[in-house]
């Protein structure tokens, strides 16, 4: 089946709303923020293959004031993705030849960007924005000028769209920084990508969204953030809907250990040697489960695509 959003059941866009700026945007006003409107927000949607849940991606990201640049990269799907005409009016989407993997496909989106872009926007194909979602974050932004990236929280939903009842670790509101959440960071990855929001010139002061790692390359850029010394910001009501699905899942377990045994190699410096060597020692003993094909009920079974 192509990848064509043209073929999807528009029925799925009934689980957003359309916006009603008007309390948000009074409270915005109230706080002294009533020039977020300057900001100009572009937001980069990867997709590779069939993308049943693009539609309604779409929508809820369109959806949002202020109105975002939206670029969406087809990273070489096997049938070029075609994008339903209520979206081909209103963003651009550009082809990979060579699948990368989301990485390379978010940096493809990056430079497709206008060049007055100045904070980028994370959105997967599959997930969603609820309604107020950008406004919260630049809020954030105003509140802390010093921080490089702003992440909301997540709710999991099912391939229905029905929450399913899973808690993703949720951080306190407010600046994270220093060494506390360089050690946060390194232990795990508790910051849903389709929520984060970050500063264009800090993201290519730490090198950009491309990564040695195809698998864990949204946590990589977290940590080359946090060491550079950049402070984070939790938006709590900058709400994305996560969906866990099948057609997210992948059987190559090994891949994912290996990746994380790669990570915590390259990012040890951040934290003590006694806690690096246990992460390390925790990271091989995985590796050597998941190639005996013992380790399914210890790490999720995740396409690359899917955080």
């Amino acid at each position: 089946m192509g990848a064509t959003t043209g073929q999807f059941d528009r029925a799925s866009s009934r689980l957003h709303r359309r916006p009603n700026f008007s309390r948000r945007s009074a409270r915005l006003r109230a706080h002294g923020i009533d020039h977020y409107a300057a900001v100009v927000i572009g937001v980069i949607v990867p997709v590779h293959g069939f993308a049943p849940y693009l539609a309604e991606a779409l929508d809820c990201v369109l959806g949002q004031r202020p109105a975002p640049e939206t670029v969406v990269v087809d990273d070489a799907s096997p049938e070029p993705l075609v994008l339903h005409p209520d979206h081909s009016r209103r963003c651009s989407l550009v082809r990979r030849s060579v699948c990368g993997g989301p990485a390379a496909a978010r940096a493809t989106g990056l430079q497709a960007l206008p060049a007055a872009v100045d904070v980028i926007a994370l959105c997967d194909g599959d997930d969603a924005w609820t309604d107020g979602k950008l406004e919260a974050q630049l809020a954030a932004f105003e509140r802390h000028p010093a921080a490089a990236l702003c992440f909301g929280r997540a709710l999991v939903v099912g391939a229905d769209g029905r929450p399913t009842g899973e808690r993703w670790t949720q951080l306190a509101p407010g600046p994270h920084a220093g060494p506390p959440l360089q050690r946060l960071l390194y232990a795990a990855n508790p910051i849903p990508t389709s929520s984060v929001m970050v500063r264009r010139a800090a993201l290519a002061a730490a090198g950009g969204f491309e990564s040695p790692l195809r698998v864990a390359e949204d946590w990589d850029l977290w940590l080359r953030l946090a060491a550079r010394g950049e402070t984070f910001v939790c938006a709590p009501d900058a709400i994305v809907r996560y969906r866990r699905h099948p057609g997210g899942l992948t059987a190559d377990v090994a891949a994912l250990a290996r990746c994380q045994l790669e990570l915590h190699r390259a990012h040890g410096d951040l934290v003590e040697p006694a806690v690096r060597e246990r992460a390390l020692a925790a990271d091989a003993a995985a590796l050597r489960s998941a190639t005996r094909g013992g380790l399914r009920s210890l790490l999720p079974r995740r396409d690359p695509y899917r955080r």
